[in-house]
């Protein structure tokens, strides 16, 4: 995952990917780049098994020390006639941020993006992504968006953390999954090498006023040949234990330079549900281009009945 981040930063202000592969288009004369991406998938355990989940707009610009990254979302849009409904639809601003630099070591954002917390969180969209479903964690132990303000410290090269800051409403909505007005977190990230880790403890309240804190932690190595990546959150919820714990382990083998196999074991638990669960994943990816991803996906559920295939065709212009 971490080589797929480095394209991640570089399309958060450019929509480029590579110097010599960029994507969208530059509006002449302006700062201001467009384009998009879109996401297709089949869940064979879906209602609407066949599923556009997201089709998305990106605009960008930068000028002098500001960075301007906006992205705008059309998700769950049936393919087999089933949504017969504009309630079916779903548009939201997942991302609408500016980002200041303050110097070379420190940024300052405002807005709505994505938390930074955890290492899936860093790669928002799904073609970046090794794996079409997502762990546990994601969605459950902390907002995935945050809208407030955000301010980065590099502390050398190799070593900065991160202080968020939310006191208002959300700007959008969080997938119907947490949906907050109050978020704190402090978040740090180190590597060397080819090992990088993760730290993060946040505080949130949702709108229905119950708060909860967490903490998370997490590692990857990342090599020419295979990744691991691990991560393991803790979560606290006042007056109730709901969410004790839940992570995983990932490892992904580059045995071609298209094609990933990518295994990841997760384990979690949920008083609220009354679950406590393994999940076993076994996948494959496949990427003809830099910006085309073909990924197919067995999850085994342990408890739940939900073990399925999952198929995904995304694509970045």
């Amino acid at each position: 995952m971490h080589k797929h981040l480095l394209i991640l930063t570089l399309l958060s202000s450019s929509l480029c990917a590579t110097e010599t592969e960029s994507y969208g288009w530059d509006i002449p004369n302006t700062p201001i780049n467009i384009g998009g991406y879109l996401d297709m998938s089949y869940d064979e355990k879906r209602e609407d098994k066949f599923l556009f989940n997201d089709i998305a707009m990106i605009f960008s610009a930068n000028q002098n020390r500001f960075d301007l990254l906006g992205e705008v979302e059309l998700s769950h849009i049936s393919l087999n006639g089933q949504s017969n409904s504009s309630s079916d639809i779903d548009l939201n601003v997942e991302r609408l941020q500016l980002t200041y630099a303050v110097s070379d070591e420190q940024s300052l954002r405002v807005g709505r993006f994505n938390s930074d917390i955890g290492y899936w969180n860093q790669a928002p969209i799904t073609i970046l992504q090794d794996t079409t479903t997502t762990p546990h964690i994601v969605g459950n132990f902390f907002p995935k968006a945050t809208t407030g303000v955000l301010f980065n410290q590099n502390i050398n090269e190799n070593n900065s953390f991160s202080l968020t800051f939310q006191d208002n409403n959300d700007i959008a909505h969080q997938d119907n999954i947490i949906e907050v007005n109050r978020h704190k977190a402090l978040a740090y990230y180190g590597v060397k090498d080819d090992l990088s880790w993760r730290f993060s403890l946040g505080r949130y309240q949702e709108s229905n006023h119950k708060k909860s804190t967490y903490m998370g932690m997490g590692s990857e190595y990342d090599g020419e040949d295979f990744s691991i990546l691990a991560e393991l959150f803790i979560q606290d919820t006042e007056l109730s234990d709901e969410k004790p714990y839940s992570g995983y382990v990932q490892s992904t083998w580059h045995f071609k330079e298209e094609q990933d196999a990518v295994l990841r074991f997760e384990s979690y638990k949920d008083n609220a549900l009354d679950i406590e669960e393994n999940i076993y994943l076994l996948g494959y990816v496949y990427r003809p281009t830099s910006n085309i991803a073909l990924k197919g996906e067995y999850v085994y559920h342990t408890k739940l009945p939900l073990n399925r295939f999952v198929y995904s065709f995304s694509v970045l212009f």
